[in-house]
């Protein structure tokens, strides 16, 4: 578990590409089968934080190479020890980030539901035999609510296939998680993000910005998360706490020295811009935003508001 707190405090930090190499000695420490899995797992956040056109295709090709031998691996081990917890766990992750990465870097629903039927069966039996793993609910908490915001003929077909979608049930999964979970509490706070992308249910607004705003505190350099939170407070019509957190979020980024802010700051920066020039538009802070705007940068946001400010 020291390898996971220092990948966490990494990865949702921003920082995995900086701290690689420490992350990679704490890596050495864990025994196989469990190293392949996490080397599967690193390489799945360096694809993530790296998508862009030039390198995508070689970071994935990587993580599947990874992931293929991880899951071969802990495929073997399973069949000599059926009853081990711990390979079930590994191999119900690895299954789920194969159909994860499926469905939204490849667009492949066959591959994407055959993949993510065989992680939630891997789990949901280990769940069946051991109810107190609590920390299991999170993949169906996650998967619900995914399922829920999906397309009609996912939900259509979801059922009959591996679960139904329920913005409703997918929160129950994750609070018991938040509550009692003992390993994934953090990622169950996270996935409530799932609720403040794309078209918002309003019902549930208050609720993921609580459990986001909790995340923050344990990784304050979660950058994306306050563009969530400046957007969801917004909707919320709690203008004052949209612009708190726009502003949180640029600070952070001109303090943040690490490899995916010199890559991604720019556009990183121009969401966060975009909540506080709203802010000081629907304040009619006529002037201060014209000052603001007429800054020199490489921001195109700066001069849409100038034209609002004119």
């Amino acid at each position: 578990m020291d390898f996971l707190k220092h990948y966490r405090e990494a990865h949702y930090n921003l920082r995995l590409i900086d701290l690689e190499s420490q992350i990679n000695d704490k890596l050495k420490l864990v025994q196989q089968p469990e190293r392949s899995a996490m080397e599967a797992l690193i390489s799945y956040s360096k694809f993530v934080v790296n998508l862009e056109r030039n390198i995508d295709e070689k970071h994935y090709k990587e993580f599947i190479e990874n992931l293929n031998v991880a899951i071969e691996s802990l495929e073997a081990f399973s069949s000599q020890k059926p009853n081990n917890i711990s390979l079930k766990l590994n191999l119900g992750l690895l299954y789920g980030l194969k159909g994860g990465v499926a469905l939204g870097y490849k667009k492949d629903y066959f591959d994407a539901y055959r993949f993510g039927v065989k992680g939630v069966q891997l789990l949901d039996e280990v769940y069946k035999n051991n109810p107190q793993l609590v920390d299991l609910e999170l993949s169906k908490g996650i998967l619900k609510l995914m399922i829920a915001q999906s397309t009609w003929y996912v939900q259509w077909l979801a059922p009959l296939i591996v679960e139904s979608g329920s913005i409703s049930g997918g929160i129950n999964h994750l609070d018991k998680v938040i509550k009692d979970g003992e390993y994934v509490s953090d990622e169950a706070l996270l996935a409530y993000v799932l609720l403040l992308w794309g078209e918002v249910d309003k019902d549930y607004l208050s609720k993921s910005l609580s459990a986001l705003e909790k995340f923050t505190e344990n990784y304050p350099d979660s950058i994306q998360i306050y563009i969530a939170l400046a957007r969801g407070f917004w909707l919320a019509n709690e203008y004052e706490k949209s612009n708190f957190y726009a502003l949180q979020g640029i600070i952070r980024i001109q303090r943040h020295d690490s490899v995916f802010i010199r890559k991604h700051g720019i556009i990183t920066q121009s969401f966060l811009l975009y909540w506080h020039y709203r802010y000081l538009t629907e304040k009619k802070e006529w002037l201060k935003l014209l000052r603001q705007t007429e800054k020199k940068s490489e921001l195109p946001i700066q001069s849409t508001f100038k034209a609002v400010a004119l």
